[in-house]
């Protein structure tokens, strides 16, 4: 399983001594076809509501990650995602892309990076009573 993590920030470093909104979204980098993945999302000092939607584009379709109102000046969600008829196996194009958008009276944010999506494999485990044995060999 890949550790790398996209990272989404932005703040508004104009007002570095007052608050200011800040939000940040880590989703994989690479995300595997046919099991669940984690999105973290986290919104701090809004204002006002806000309409939060974060959806994946892959091979002219879109996912819908998360989608909510957003009433408090603070929020906080990690959410299990992409259950396996959601992301269709990677074609010779594993390219998709990640965008999270913030809309509101005086906020209107979107932002888009790319991530990959990588064919999760198929994996047998055997396990014998003895680590070699010559041909012909039977087992227990």
């Amino acid at each position: 399983m890949c550790c790398e993590l996209l990272l989404l920030v932005r703040t508004n470093t104009a007002a570095l001594l007052g608050f200011h909104r800040q939000y940040v979204l880590v989703v994989p980098s690479v995300l595997q076809s046919g099991s669940a993945n984690t999105a973290c999302v986290q919104l701090l000092n809004l204002k006002e509501t806000v309409n939060l939607n974060v959806f994946l584009e892959y091979e002219r379709r879109n996912v819908t990650v998360f989608q909510e109102v957003v009433r408090r000046k603070a929020f906080y969600c990690s959410i299990a995602w992409f259950l396996p008829s959601q992301v269709p196996e990677a074609s010779s194009n594993p390219v998709a892309y990640i965008t999270i958008s913030l809309n509101g009276t005086t906020v209107n944010v979107t932002e888009r990076r790319v991530l990959a999506i990588q064919n999760k494999g198929i994996v047998v485990f055997v396990q014998t009573d003895k680590p070699i044995y010559k041909p012909g060999q039977e087992g227990k």
